[in-house]
């Protein structure tokens, strides 16, 4: 039996988590003896999701600084954790990471593995790559031009990816933006997320009703400068305006650094047809609840909630980016619009005036099915894993 330790930077509410949830769901603890490390244990997710067989580590008060942004300290004085967090910026900038690190390891890991796996972007492939378990892989999940999470450390991360013997992107255009900055083709391969279809559809009963409107749209998301809400506000307020969104409401699922900025935003604009109802641990009784999912993202590396929507037959709206266009047939079972306020506006205009296109797209997404990516997924992970 293999012995394997997934580290992550952390258990927030995210694709990241959920993808997590999903692949150790999947495979078999009959195989593998799974334990898996959260660095800073900071979230809702993971601990209550996957089988109690696998034993979960936590780290200690140092990794508290990870994920922790500067910008915090000027509305929390935290006088240990900013220590900790210039401490944490020097080491990476310094390279003296590497040697904290196998320190940190000492002290948290009592057992040796078989294989080890970074599984989140970033910090988590240091910490896997100073150790001494014989086999390494890293997952990648961001998008490496607009979202790079070792940009600015990127001498540090410059000899990191060499002990891997596998570097997995969850996209093409994933592995094409990383490959830009590191160029590591060799070990690279693409797998596509594990999503648990049944998982999803079990937990979309009961759907939570949005609004008494006609056409209730729903998006699930971080509050975010990525997820692009901001955008999506002021292209409702123009809608609204023109007295084309009486009979429509958006429900929006999530929360984040953005969260007051929105809220002002919303107040602003007088959007009483927009409804902010924070983080929820079960958000797919709201996409049940909806008929149309939006994705006003500006940047999307996979698309996770896309797929999640479409499982759930609810046709998407989303605006054009790295994922859309391989999960979305557009005009089909969505729409995909340009990356602009103005493409979020004309696209919901779109479907606000025609009805042909909205049943068009209604009646297709009830054939989407990713059973057959998940099979492959599974298998793909499987030879990576079973490789002697």
């Amino acid at each position: 039996m293999k012995k394997i330790l997934f580290v992550v930077t952390d258990r927030k509410m995210g694709g990241v988590s959920i993808v997590l949830e999903d692949i150790l769901n999947h495979l078999s603890l009959k195989k593998y003896k799974i334990d898996l490390l959260i660095l800073n244990n900071e979230g809702e997710r993971i601990e209550n999701y996957i089988d109690k067989e696998i034993k979960i580590i936590y780290g200690d008060a140092f990794f508290k600084a990870i994920d922790t942004p500067i910008s915090y300290f000027k509305k929390h004085f935290d006088l240990r954790l900013l220590i900790n967090k210039l401490h944490l910026m020097f080491l990476l900038k310094t390279g003296l990471i590497k040697n904290k690190l196998a320190k940190k390891r000492q002290k948290l890991l009592k057992n040796n593995y078989d294989i080890e796996i970074a599984f989140s972007d970033g910090f988590s492939a240091i910490f896997t790559a100073v150790g001494n378990t014989p086999r390494k892989i890293h997952w990648l999940h961001s998008t490496y031009t607009d979202n790079d999470p070792t940009r600015r450390y990127r001498k540090t991360f410059d000899t990191i990816y060499n002990p891997f013997e596998k570097i997995v992107a969850v996209s093409k255009q994933t592995a094409n933006d990383f490959s830009k900055h590191y160029h590591v083709e060799d070990k690279l391969t693409i797998i596509p997320n594990i999503i648990d279809d049944i998982k999803i559809k079990k937990l979309s009963k009961d759907a939570i009703k949005l609004s008494d409107k006609k056409n209730n749209f729903v998006s699930v998301g971080r509050l975010a400068q990525q997820k692009g809400y901001d955008r999506l506000l002021k292209a409702i307020s123009r809608l609204k305006k023109e007295g084309l969104f009486e009979n429509s409401f958006v429900t929006i699922v999530g929360d984040g650094p953005m969260k007051e900025e929105l809220l002002n935003l919303q107040k602003e604009l007088g959007l009483d047809c927009v409804k902010f109802v924070g983080n929820k641990s079960n958000p797919y009784r709201y996409v049940s609840g909806g008929d149309i999912y939006i994705s006003s993202a500006r940047y999307e590396p996979f698309g996770l909630v896309l797929v999640e929507a479409l499982i759930l037959h609810k046709p998407v709206l989303a605006t054009t980016n790295e994922a859309t266009e391989t999960i979305i047939d557009n005009r089909e079972n969505g729409l995909i619009v340009p990356n602009s306020e103005d493409g979020l506006y004309q696209g919901l205009k779109e479907i606000l005036t025609d009805n042909k296109l909205i049943n068009k797209l209604k009646t297709k997404a009830l054939n989407y099915d990713y059973s057959e990516n998940n099979k492959n997924s599974i298998k793909a992970i499987e030879n990576i894993l079973n490789k002697k």
